[in-house]
């Protein structure tokens, strides 16, 4: 079977969730199918990440974006009924470019992450597949809640907009995926129930991952530190929750791993907090680490720094919103709270009880290595894709 997969971003290097999943669906989808790769990016992608894309992909067109292009769709869209970031990512130069590309390869299915890729479907005349991954409207109406005046106006008015643009995937697509089922259910369409649940899984390097560190860092927040969730979290994480950890314990030191740290996280850096900026590998960082939290506030989808912190038997703590759709029992396997006070209890507990420490590692490991794997999540993909 020939797939054609139409990315927002070069998936490589994996430094966003997104990445992840593109990445090792592709890889899963390369062992027994032809998968041609057509993505978008503003800057070079640097020739050893390519290398590493074309082991898995029969050929891979990188479309060069155009700010000025990008800008001018965007305006456009102020009159129109496209969402700002589908109109972000859609101008009539990458759209020839895909058509071209399409005919070329006459895909037995083409599939479409993100609804920001979606105008491009209406060229393929073949069956197509959309990856919701979460629901983008409901990210943009929490991330509202969060902003100021300005900017609250901003996020809800791209919300609106987004709900509208997800209820026509229906007619547009021969199936859709999603995460989760909670963000399948935040949908807004009467068809929702139509979005097949495809979970992210875990790399087998970090479920084998057995390299012994020493322990540099008492607490670990990990992701992309300019993706407003993670810096919001970051903010909630060293300005409410860690100063209750530290009248009780001083020297505990929190590192914030992850690529482009705003100037705001980077601000938050001191003898206590470590801001690492780009880092080659998070399992280093993981397992320098005694604890990892994320305490996430706003934003959809399932986290995949909670998979892979499980996955390195690293004690977890979360908030209700990040659990709900990791599903991970409470208590046993991750400690989730919402509130400062409890997330910081939770932290002193795992730094002073050791039976609880690792009664949370070993069953953190067993629940992510039983429940999330890419293989057996790319084949229910691939199951669509024949059948849609």
């Amino acid at each position: 079977m020939k797939v054609l997969v139409c990315l927002s971003r070069f998936p490589y290097p994996l430094n966003k969730g997104d990445k992840l999943r593109a990445f090792y669906q592709i890889k899963e989808l390369a062992k027994e199918h032809e998968v041609y790769l057509f993505c978008f990016n503003r800057t070079k992608v640097s020739q050893s990440d390519l290398e590493i894309l074309k082991q898995y992909c029969k050929e891979i067109h990188i479309e060069k974006l155009s700010l000025v292009s990008q800008c001018f769709s965007l305006f456009k869209s102020f009159f129109t009924s496209l969402p700002l970031q589908v109109a972000f990512f859609t101008t009539k130069k990458a759209k020839r470019s895909f058509l071209l590309f399409s005919k070329k390869v006459k895909a037995d299915v083409s599939y479409f992450q993100f609804v920001r890729t979606a105008e491009y479907a209406k060229q393929i005349n073949g069956k197509c597949v959309l990856d919701f991954q979460d629901c983008l409207s409901v990210n943009m109406e929490r991330r509202a809640m969060k902003s100021n005046r300005l900017f609250k106006n901003i996020f809800l008015y791209e919300a609106r907009k987004l709900r509208n643009y997800e209820d026509t995937m229906f007619d547009r697509f021969n199936a859709t995926t999603i995460i989760t089922d909670i963000d399948r259910d935040l949908l807004s369409s009467d068809r929702k129930n139509e979005v097949n649940i495809i979970e992210n899984g875990v790399g087998d390097s970090f479920l084998n991952y057995t390299q012994k560190k020493d322990k540099k860092f008492d607490v670990i927040f990990s992701g992309n530190m300019s993706y407003a969730p993670n810096v919001d979290a970051a903010r909630f994480l060293i300005n409410e929750i860690m100063p209750m950890v530290w009248a009780k314990f001083p020297d505990t030191k929190v590192v914030l791993a992850g690529s482009n740290p705003t100037n705001y996280i980077k601000s938050l850096a001191c003898d206590r907090v470590v801001v690492t900026g780009w880092v080659d590998d998070m399992k280093e960082y993981y397992a320098q680490s005694r604890i990892f939290i994320a305490p996430m506030r706003i934003g959809t989808g399932l986290q995949n720094k909670l998979l892979e912190a499980m996955a390195l038997s690293l004690p977890c703590i979360t908030t209700p919103l990040a659990n709900s759709a990791l599903k991970s029992l409470p208590d046993k396997e991750i400690l989730v709270a919402s509130e400062a006070s409890l997330l910081a209890e939770n932290i002193v507990k795992l730094l002073t009880d050791e039976m609880l420490y690792e009664t949370l590692a070993a069953n953190g490991h067993k629940f992510v290595e039983e429940n999330y794997n890419w293989q057996y999540s790319t084949e229910k993909l691939i199951k669509i894709f024949q059948t849609c």
